[in-house]
């Protein structure tokens, strides 16, 4: 592929689309701890979004819960442009009893809960100035080194009684997410990476970033976001496939800048014979292992 041919730095994700077995149970997380705000509402549909823009899309009717270890949908991430809105869900999260993680990756901070379907949900503040360079040993392992010299994992836990001192005693905590909340990458448990990295990066266009089977990742992206895609393989012996009717990812969005753009994903499936349906001047596909996404086009 030359270099035309990959993806432009302003492509971007949009709106994900899960499936829930039950919308109002899912609400209070979404709503009342991530903060979303309800855009449209049907009986079986809930658009979610921060400021009348669309990021999360709920499906009712999923028959059962998504199993852990399943291949599907790891977590969605919404990343916030400031470590004070960070703070400000740490204590949603905090007084809404849920269980949740929160991990530092030193070119990140993350929170980690799932909806009452066990769709995994990430809220994460882009940390990029603290990574000095990315090395990857002999056996393939991956480590981070910081503008300091420490080493990290990329793994270490996230001090939240820390984070929550970006708060002050006048700061609310039980508000909307900010408006300029994106959704910054997908994460899917994966049964073959390298088979997922050959359509992500020959096909639609992506560019490499982490791709080592000993850490047990690969992703991809852009020249400006690189960690859009990823795929992780943690589960190993364990990964299972999700039983039919499962909650999980429905699709995921990929906007792109130009109909040029568009076109050149068109030509690329048809070369590779990667069946797609052109619809509304969009594309619906699904990748080598079943998972589906929508290709359309930035509106103005």
């Amino acid at each position: 592929m030359t270099r035309q041919e990959t993806l432009a730095n302003a492509t971007r994700l949009g709106p994900v689309h899960l499936r829930v077995v039950d919308i109002p149970a899912a609400l209070p997380v979404w709503r009342d701890v991530v903060g979303l705000s309800t855009l449209t509402r049907d009986s079986g549909i809930v658009e979610l979004g921060v400021d009348g823009k669309t990021l999360i899309v709920l499906h009712a009717g999923a028959a059962t819960l998504l199993p852990p270890k399943s291949r599907d949908l790891f977590h969605v991430a919404i990343h916030v442009a400031t470590r004070k809105e960070l703070a400000r869900v740490a204590a949603r999260l905090r007084a809404s009893g849920l269980r949740h993680g929160a991990q530092d990756h030193l070119i990140s901070e993350s929170l980690y809960v799932s909806d009452p379907s066990g769709n995994g949900i990430e809220i994460c503040f882009d940390t990029p100035g603290r990574l000095a360079s990315r090395e990857e040993t002999a056996g393939g392992g991956v480590s981070l080194v910081a503008k300091d010299g420490t080493r990290h994992s990329g793994l270490e836990p996230l001090d939240i009684d820390r984070l929550l001192q970006e708060l002050g005693t006048a700061d609310r905590v039980k508000v909307p997410l900010a408006a300029d909340s994106f959704i910054g990458h997908i994460h899917m448990r994966a049964r073959s990476p390298e088979t997922l990295m050959a359509f992500y990066l020959g096909v639609l266009g992506f560019k490499p970033h982490i791709q080592s089977a000993t850490f047990g990742l690969f992703d991809c992206g852009t020249g400006e976001r690189p960690h859009m895609v990823a795929f992780n393989i943690w589960a190993r012996d364990e990964l299972k496939e999700p039983p039919l009717g499962a909650a999980g990812l429905e699709h995921f969005t990929l906007v792109l800048p130009s109909q040029e753009d568009l076109a050149a994903i068109a030509r690329r499936l048809d070369d590779a014979h990667v069946p797609s349906l052109q619809t509304d001047g969009a594309l619906d596909l699904s990748d080598p292992e079943g998972n589906r996404l929508r290709v359309v086009l930035a509106s103005d």
